[in-house]
């Protein structure tokens, strides 16, 4: 009978103690994915900040060389350092021929501005390039 019981008790406490295992690997695995919970939704393409903006489609008889400055620098502020993806920031509508291509292109605080529109079109396009953190000026 001693036996018996012994064995009882031994499955009694390998059963328990499996449980404290399964339930110790459960509570790493939740920590795991609460920790990491912001690169697991931007590797699923969940993040709803990326997914509020939209690209802006402005129109106006003309737009002066600061006023395309402006809309740079709100480009950069909307996406900058955090977007993983090319974004169309605005899309300028109407006459561009005051702007000066060449006066806008360099290096500013943290990105690049590549300009290589024509200012005699009446279409300005305003675009974020993940890869290198350039804001480009094309038509």
């Amino acid at each position: 009978m001693y036996y018996g019981e012994r064995m009882k008790g031994d499955l009694a406490l390998d059963t328990v103690v499996g449980w404290v295992i399964l339930l110790v690997v459960a509570g790493v695995v939740i920590g795991l994915i609460f920790s990491f919970s912001d690169q697991i939704a931007e590797m699923l393409n969940i993040n709803s900040e990326e997914k509020s903006h939209e690209a802006e489609y402005m129109t106006s008889a003309s737009f002066s060389e600061s006023q395309v400055r402006t809309y740079i620098e709100i480009c950069w502020s909307k996406t900058g350092e955090r977007f993983a993806k090319d974004f169309i920031c605005y899309t300028l509508d109407g006459d561009i021929s005051a702007v000066n291509p060449g006066a806008l292109a360099g290096a500013y605080d943290g990105y690049v501005v590549e300009s290589t529109f024509d200012n005699t079109k009446g279409i300005l396009i305003i675009r974020f390039e993940d890869i290198g953190n350039k804001i480009i000026l094309a038509n």
